[in-house]
């Protein structure tokens, strides 16, 4: 499991170096304004910022789709020859192009093991001595993604942990989109996740004002 996490990392490293430089320099730009858009791109002084950045790394590999593409950069490193990989790394290159991103509830650990649903599927998982095992709370939601790897996955390494106070207003967005297309799944998740950058920001405001469907907003 440690070698192939490792293995998992070091393609996400590379991954990373292929699709932010050279020709999609203006790409990675474009995407940025799309993901901080309203919530403001974090300063570089904050706690949040290194969490920050790799969600947004996280949803540009593996979510978003390439401009004129249909993929996002993980699943079009498997196409044609542009990204230069070894048949020995396929293996974990696939494994990469299969995240599987979602809202989840912390259910509870038990050993190593860390007990999870899928608040889509409603389908209960659970990661086999995960590494991560602290910061969940009980009945806890959170958005991550995870990463097939033999008959479990692993967590990567971007988390972001709703607060408790706004479950209910989440439930309720996810049971609307429960049997709707991947897309607009991922437009929910992405919403969200901008809500709580916005709650983090503007803490004179009340939870119900920034985790709201409403337009209008006072800051």
């Amino acid at each position: 499991m440690q070698k192939e996490m490792q293995q998992h990392e070091e393609l996400i490293e590379r991954l990373t170096l292929h699709y932010t430089g050279g020709s999609y320099k203006d790409e990675v730009a474009r995407a940025k304004h799309e993901f901080f858009d309203e919530a403001g791109i974090v300063d570089e002084e904050s706690a949040q910022f290194e969490m920050r950045m790799t969600q947004f790394l996280e949803w540009y590999l593996f979510t978003r789709p390439l401009e004129g593409r249909e993929t996002a950069p993980a699943k079009h490193a498997l196409q044609g020859g542009e990204f230069g990989y070894e048949p020995a790394e396929q293996e974990a290159l696939e494994s990469l192009a299969n995240t599987r991103h979602s809202l989840f509830e912390f259910l509870k650990i038990r050993g190593e093991d860390v007990h999870i649903k899928d608040l889509f599927t409603g389908k209960k998982i659970v990661i086999e001595k995960s590494p991560v095992r602290v910061g969940f709370s009980r009945e806890q939601i959170f958005d991550t993604r995870l990463v097939p790897s033999g008959d479990t996955f692993v967590f990567t390494k971007a988390f972001c942990l709703h607060p408790e106070e706004a479950t209910k207003f989440i439930l309720a967005e996810v049971k609307k989109l429960k049997k709707a297309e991947p897309i607009l799944q991922e437009a929910l998740m992405l919403r969200l996740l901008k809500m709580r950058y916005k709650y983090e920001q503007y803490k004179h405001l009340k939870l119900e004002h920034v985790y709201t469907n409403e337009r209008k907003m006072k800051f």
